[in-house]
């Protein structure tokens, strides 16, 4: 029997958050928690799914000749797997699904994404869902014989940026889903009408810059904060596009500041840009800024550090300083008032997959 592993990491949003959205260029890094999908194949013609992290566990489905796809399990169970259905079918619509009547299981895993055990577990905000989009379709391809469709990153995140788009109702920008595919850290932009997903690696760590991730400690849904704004952007469009245009300015400034190794430019730069970000939250009726946020914001002014929120907000913020000992200094203070600190190492390896004969 075959089995294949497909494996891809999460993200944190250094910078462009929302204006992304825009047309405006975004640094995304990928970073070391990754979601794992596992395809074995079987002999007795049975289909189904495991993920433990759902409460999910052989979950049948039927899949014909066509690669028409059909649960064969409780509608409950059916609902949770719903990110498996859509990449799926995202893949039967470009031809790259398996159409054989044989059968397979799938395991996927996304483990690392969640923070504690058992009551008191809570998922992070690090890009689980585009994480294992990537993984599970990047095994389901290879699986039907079409590992090639991966050869070229930049074709592949576009494919992907469409599934996992349809998925969250085409409100998403797609950095999840590119960090997953490139790893490392990137300059991301939605380039043209059409927003076309384009990407660029960049060099990290920059020299001068040192940087921890902050744990508010509250799971944040990203969905329902990208559906608040575009009801408030349909009411507001010149509020909108005044924000919109001056966070996209400093995240371009800042991109070229990383291109050339301003250290000190880069981080009065990510503070500008938190500033912007939390006079647009204001404006819009989001909370990018949790109330553990603020105070941090508030101990980064006293400790002369950067603090800004990460992508949709509410959940990680990022610290940036030009000086070491400064940060763990400020670091002491973040776990002294019973924050979280969450180490969340580069990441340079992207979507990874491989397969064996079990």
């Amino acid at each position: 029997m075959m089995e294949i592993t497909a494996s891809a990491p999460g993200k944190q949003v250094l910078l462009g958050d929302y204006a992304v959205l825009e047309g405006a260029p975004a640094l995304v890094l990928a970073v070391n928690r990754r979601a794992e999908a596992r395809i074995v194949s079987r002999d007795d013609g049975v289909c189904d799914v495991y993920a433990p992290d759902l409460d999910v566990s052989a979950a049948r489905m039927t899949v014909d000749g066509d690669g028409a796809w059909q649960w064969q399990c409780d509608g409950a169970t059916a609902a949770k797997l719903t990110l498996v259905e859509h990449v799926w079918n995202g893949l039967r619509s470009e031809g790259l699904a398996p159409r054989s009547r044989a059968g397979f299981s799938i395991h996927l895993d996304t483990s690392g994404f969640f923070y504690g055990d058992g009551a008191s577990r809570m998922k992070l905000g690090l890009g689980s869902s585009a994480a294992l989009t990537v993984a599970l379709a990047s095994a389901l391809a290879t699986h039907a014989g079409h590992g090639d469709a991966m050869a070229d990153p930049a074709q592949w995140i576009r494919r992907l940026f469409h599934m996992h788009g349809g998925w969250q109702s085409g409100r998403g920008s797609g950095v999840d889903v590119a960090a997953g595919v490139a790893g490392g850290l990137i300059s991301y932009q939605l380039v043209g009408h059409d927003h076309v997903p384009s990407f660029t690696h960049e060099t990290w760590p920059m020299p001068g810059v040192h940087w921890l991730f902050v744990w508010s400690g509250q799971a944040v849904s990203t969905s329902n904060s990208l559906r608040h704004l575009s009801q408030w952007r349909t009411a507001n469009e010149t509020k909108y596009a005044f924000h919109m245009k001056q966070l996209g300015a400093i995240s371009a400034a800042a991109v070229d500041a990383l291109r050339t190794k301003k250290a000190q430019s880069f981080i009065g730069l990510t503070n500008d840009y938190a500033v912007a970000l939390r006079n647009f939250g204001d404006a819009c009726g989001l909370d990018i800024y949790s109330p553990a946020q603020k105070s941090l914001a508030e101990m980064a002014v006293r400790a002369n550090v950067s603090f800004k929120p990460c992508g949709a907000g509410g959940d990680f913020g990022v610290v940036f300083a030009d000086d070491p000992e400064r940060l763990a200094t400020f670091e002491r203070a973040i776990v002294a008032a019973g924050m979280q600190v969450i180490p969340l190492p580069l990441e340079l390896r992207g979507v990874s997959c491989h397969m064996r004969q079990t």
